[in-house]
């Protein structure tokens, strides 16, 4: 996250949050417009309105972020796995919660269930679902169903799973147009191939 992306201000993609707030449900809607969506980031610490970089202090920001994973893993059906790191940001320290497109669609909020807790994006702002969009998300997660298909016959090895890794962030960097880009691409971990349907956990074992 740069100055400059802060100062383009919220999008389809990027949300602004200046704290934590205490009721999660006002940003888990986002969280599963995310998934249903492109994907996108929420960034904790940054004014919405104002855009000023408020950060966290650094003796609070740790139990922040585990208070955002157990919100997202409590809250949100099927399961989305957000990659939730820190980031300075002129000098202070902010939260970015990034999501990923997900594969099982439509994804909601469990406390509202799928008739009224569905959430897409519209530009920069989060709305519900209404019946025809939820019908869509359900037509496009059942057109991944087979790409999801369990390969139970195929046994995935650590040094597997490590190798498929590298050479995505690999091919990452070889797409990337200039070197900002570069810079910004991130490892990618057994979490985020979960979360993009890649893999899938199953009685404890990862399978593709």
């Amino acid at each position: 996250m740069t100055i400059e992306e802060i100062l383009a201000g919220e999008s389809k993609n990027v949300e602004f949050k200046e704290n934590l707030p205490e009721k999660s449900i006002k940003y888990m809607k986002s969280v599963v417009a995310f998934a249903n969506g492109t994907g996108g980031k929420i960034i904790f610490g940054i004014a919405d309105k104002t855009r000023e970089v408020v950060g966290f202090d650094k003796e609070e920001v740790f139990k922040k972020m585990d208070a955002i994973a157990n919100a997202v893993s409590d809250s949100c059906e099927p399961a989305i796995i957000p990659d939730i790191t820190l980031q300075t940001v002129d000098g202070k320290t902010v939260i970015v919660v990034e999501v990923s497109e997900g594969r099982q669609r439509p994804y909601y909020i469990k406390a509202l269930g799928r008739d009224g807790g569905v959430y897409v994006r519209v530009a920069g702002t989060t709305r519900l679902a209404d019946e025809y969009m939820i019908k869509e998300l359900l037509f496009e997660g059942s057109n991944r169903y087979y790409d999801q298909a369990l390969c139970t016959g195929l046994n995935v090895t650590d040094e597997d799973i490590d190798a498929l890794c590298k050479a995505m962030k690999e091919q990452a960097v070889k797409n990337a147009r200039t070197e900002e880009q570069k810079a910004a691409i991130k490892d990618v971990g057994r979490q985020q191939l979960r979360s993009w349907g890649i893999l899938i956990v199953r009685d404890g074992k990862d399978y593709p």
